[in-house]
């Protein structure tokens, strides 16, 4: 028996060729879990052709009377095979990330997004379309021919760009900022709007967000779920919504799962709430 009170022997630190099995073990049971396929990138090429994705949308909540764009959601992605395997969702992004398929998910997000809009307006031209939020990763920000999807679209369908917001992950704005700068300035002409999600996950710092045009400010999910026992979280909070409310940009907390949570956010301030909390995703065909 070893003796606790030594240490044992280090490890050797992993190769590359230990972290390349890694993941390409990964790789390969969460295709298996997900289809019984043993070729991740066919199975998500598959799945594109097939339009085997679906689309989700959970409601954000204006906590103020008479806040701008009182109805928005958050467009999230779903594949058929999560749903009807029971699996947790998201598991197949980490495929298509380490394969370089984002955009192509990205712009059939948008493609099928957008036909939806144009398909509601034409049962109802009364009715505003909401302001639909969607993540786009850090591949499609820097693919132009992902903003040239997004204007054809917009203009296909005759709908204003003012519909669509854009969530950038804080990380890529601070990595990223020339390519999230010109993507910006592609699509802020044609109306669409822009969020900084996850922020102050990285850091607590707007100097990564000079010259980017952004509209909206999520807040981190990791400080909103302490602002009840966290005087630091909850200071943190205070102080992201007045510095976003002189900057003229709104803020949205996410990752809302009490009423006492509810309740703090109203009290700091924050222009709105998103979280299972307040309202669960739907199938997007389900918004009234």
């Amino acid at each position: 028996m070893a003796d606790p009170a030594k240490p044992g022997p280090v490890p050797p630190p992993p190769t590359a060729s230990d972290r390349t099995g890694g993941q390409e073990l990964y790789l390969r049971l969460m295709t298996e879990q997900l289809t019984g396929w043993h070729d991740p990138r066919a199975m998500l090429q598959h799945a594109l052709d097939q339009n085997q994705f679906l689309l989700l949308a959970q409601k954000i909540i204006a906590l103020k009377p008479g806040t701008p764009d009182p109805v928005c959601y958050e467009v999230l992605l779903r594949l058929k095979q999560e749903e009807d395997n029971l699996l947790p969702p998201g598991g197949f992004l980490d495929l298509a990330d380490s394969f370089g398929m984002m955009d192509k998910i990205d712009q059939w997000v948008v493609r099928a997004l957008l036909a939806w809009g144009a398909a509601r307006v034409k049962r109802d031209p009364a009715a505003p379309l909401p302001l639909m939020c969607v993540n786009v990763s850090a591949a499609a920000v820097a693919s132009p021919a992902f903003a040239k999807t997004v204007l054809d679209h917009l203009q296909r369908h005759a709908l204003p760009g003012r519909a669509l917001c854009f969530e950038i992950n804080e990380r890529e704005a601070i990595d990223q900022h020339p390519a999230v700068l010109a993507f910006i300035n592609a699509l802020k002409p044609a109306g669409c709007r822009f969020t900084v999600d996850a922020f102050g996950s990285a850091k607590v710092s707007f100097s990564h967000l000079r010259g980017l045009a952004v509209d909206f400010i999520k807040i981190d999910g990791i400080i909103i779920q302490g602002i009840l026992s966290d005087p630091l979280a909850s200071a943190t909070a205070k102080a992201i919504n007045i510095v976003c409310h002189e900057l003229g940009v709104r803020t949205i907390a996410e990752f809302v799962e009490t009423k006492e949570t509810l309740t703090k956010l109203r009290e700091i301030g924050v222009d709105y709430v998103q979280g299972f909390g307040v309202a669960r995703p739907q199938p997007i065909g389900n918004i009234p």
